[in-house]
Parts: structure tokens; C-alpha cells; sequence
């Protein structure tokens, strides 16, 4: 399984939506998987099952979860930035004590909150001679769900999601959730769906001066990994290549998403110096307004078929290629 950081940038010829472009990536391999019982057959004597044995049980004994990886990838990222702020919108799965204790102080993580979470006060100062431990948190607050029914004055809120308006009512709190996060209390918005079809939901940003406005629309624009993911594997062959050496699984999957961002950069490279390209029209598409993923690679692909076999006829006998540069070969591989 693989655990990728993207970077979301906001391509103007994306109609709002913005694309998510992968930078980092970290091979997690679980402890269940790679043992006699998946490989029954394989041998059990020789130097290389020893070998391969020995590894395995070094492997384990660092207990590395997929939460370590991405906290490393965040870490690295955040070193990067500088004096830059960064929000990482992440799934609920990796919104974890291990994610988000001791962030950099330049990062801020926006994630899904469960409705039934145990949040909690900050804990009360201490009175003066107070013997005892020092509380870790004050006095338990309701869920999300019960603040969500109890709740009577929501604040109605147009936000722009998935490049469309929406409308929703919102209200905000901040509060300990001490499970994920004991020393710092987190900013919580619960959406609800004035149509009545969406059940009541809840976020929350380590943030705790973000607005609910900021909070939903990054947390939105995390679906553009999910479509970076559809396209990999569709067009660039992302989860089709089998190996057997760690080296190469670790090298020939981030190379199909190398060329998924080389690719979208050099439309923005078109963008940027006032060139467009246009789509294969097809007539289900009838209200299509953004380029996909697909379109830019068959004009890609199309440019360069007609360099490489188009050129105009060379009259000398030996006949001198134009020098390409490294990224236009690498394109021409997708």
C-alpha cells in the first residue's frame, strides 16, 4: 500500500476544481502480508528465505503504520515550506495521535471528525497550593450528534465545493478531542444539509482560528486526490507493473504519477504563455467546460507523434535530430 502526499494546486483551466499533484511517497507493507501462508509453495530452506526471513522480522520490529510514513512525508514537507503555512487535508483514517501530536508550527491538519467523538474542556488552572496531578483535560462535553440535535440558530453559508455553490448551515466549537490530540483543542464544524438528504457531518481543524468557510472548502478539495488516483490507474498504468525486487516496486509506481505532474505542468507551462489546447470532441459530452487528464494526454501525445514522425523531409543523407529535453521524452512515455 502506498501513502502519498499530493500538493493542490488551482490551474485556472480547471474550473475551480484545482488538480492534486503527487510529491512524496512511502511504500507501507502490513505485517500480515509476505509470509509461508500467501506463498505456500515457496521454498523453506536456502540462504535467500533466510535472508529474506531476517529482513522481514527486522521490518517488523520497527512497527511502522502507515501514520508514521505520513507524518514523516508531513515533516518533510513543512521543512520545505519555510516560512510558509501548510494544511493538509487528510482521510479520517490518518487523523491520528501520532498524525497530529507535536505538529511543526507551520502546519495545520484538517480532517473528518466522528459524530459520536468524546470531546472535552481544557483543563482548569491550577489554585494556588494545589497538590495532586495536573489535570490533562476538564469536563466532558456532548458529541457532535447531540450538539447537532440540540442545536436551533444554524448559520446558513454558500460555499463553492467541487467547483459548484452549495448551500449549507454550519455552526462552530472548539473543544479538546483528547483521544487524537491531549494538549491542543481543535476548531469543530458540523454541517448540515438544508435539503434534509445529507446526514449531518463534522470537521475539524488543529487550527483553532481557521473559519468554517476555509475548513470546508480545503477539506472538499481532497477529493482531486481520489481523481489523481482514477487517473494513474487508468492511463499511466500506475497499479498494473509486478515485481518481486523491493527496489523496483519502490522506483515504478511514483514514476506513473512523475509523469501525472509533468503532464500538468506542461499544460500550465501552455496556460501561462497564452496557448491553449482543445479536446477530441465527443457528443455525450455535451456541457464539458474543463480539460481532463485524457485530453491532455492526447495532445501530448499528438504533438509529439508530430515531431518525431511528421517533420518536414531532410534533404541531407544523414539526418540530425532536434535536441529534446529530458521532460518531453519522459512525456512521451505516458
Amino acid at each position: 500500500m502506498w501513502v502519498i502526499l499530493c500538493v493542490w494546486l488551482p490551474l485556472p483551466f480547471t474550473q475551480q476544481r484545482g488538480v492534486s499533484l503527487p510529491v512524496l511517497f512511502r511504500l507501507y507493507v502490513g505485517k500480515k502480508r509476505g509470509g509461508q501462508a500467501d506463498s505456500p509453495s515457496r521454498r523453506t530452506s536456502g540462504t535467500r528465505l533466510a535472508a529474506a526471513r531476517a529482513a522481514a522480522e527486522a521490518e517488523l520490529t520497527r512497527e511502522v503504520t502507515k501514520l508514521n510514513l505520513g507524518r514523516e512525508m508531513i515533516d518533510l514537507l513543512a521543512s520545505w515550506a519555510g516560512d510558509r503555512q501548510v494544511v493538509v487535508a487528510m482521510d479520517s483514517a490518518y487523523a491520528g495521535r501520532a498524525m497530529l501530536e507535536k505538529l511543526p508550527d507551520n502546519v495545520a491538519i484538517i480532517s473528518r471528525l466522528r459524530m459520536d467523538a468524546a470531546l472535552w474542556t481544557p483543563p482548569p488552572a491550577r489554585r494556588p497550593g494545589q497538590k495532586g496531578r495536573p489535570r490533562r483535560r476538564g469536563e466532558r462535553l456532548p458529541s457532535p450528534s447531540l450538539w447537532a440535535a440540540a442545536r436551533r440558530g444554524w448559520h446558513r453559508l454558500t460555499l463553492t465545493l467541487y467547483g459548484r455553490p452549495v448551500s449549507s448551515q454550519v455552526f462552530t466549537k472548539t473543544a479538546l478531542w483528547y483521544v487524537a490530540l491531549r494538549e491542543h483543542p481543535v476548531r469543530i464544524v458540523i454541517v448540515r444539509d438544508p435539503t434534509g438528504r445529507r446526514r449531518d457531518e463534522a470537521f475539524f481543524c488543529t487550527d483553532v482560528q481557521a473559519s468554517a468557510a476555509s475548513i470546508l472548502q480545503t477539506y472538499a478539495s481532497r477529493w482531486c486526490l481520489e481523481v489523481a488516483f482514477r487517473d494513474g490507474k487508468q492511463h499511466l498504468g500506475f497499479e498494473d507493473p509486478q515485481q518481486q525486487v523491493e527496489l523496483a516496486v519502490r522506483r515504478t509506481a511514483p514514476l506513473a504519477f512523475i509523469v501525472y505532474d509533468l503532464v500538468w505542468l506542461w499544460q500550465a507551462d501552455l496556460h501561462h504563455a497564452g496557448q491553449a489546447i482543445g479536446w477530441v470532441p465527443r457528443p455525450w459530452y455535451r456541457q464539458k467546460v474543463a480539460v481532463s487528464f485524457a485530453d491532455l494526454l492526447t495532445a501530448l501525445r499528438h504533438e509529439r507523434w508530430s515531431t518525431a514522425f511528421f517533420d518536414p523531409r531532410c534533404d541531407s543523407r544523414w539526418r540530425t535530430n532536434s535536441p529534446a529535453t529530458w521532460t518531453h521524452d519522459v512525456l512521451a512515455t505516458a
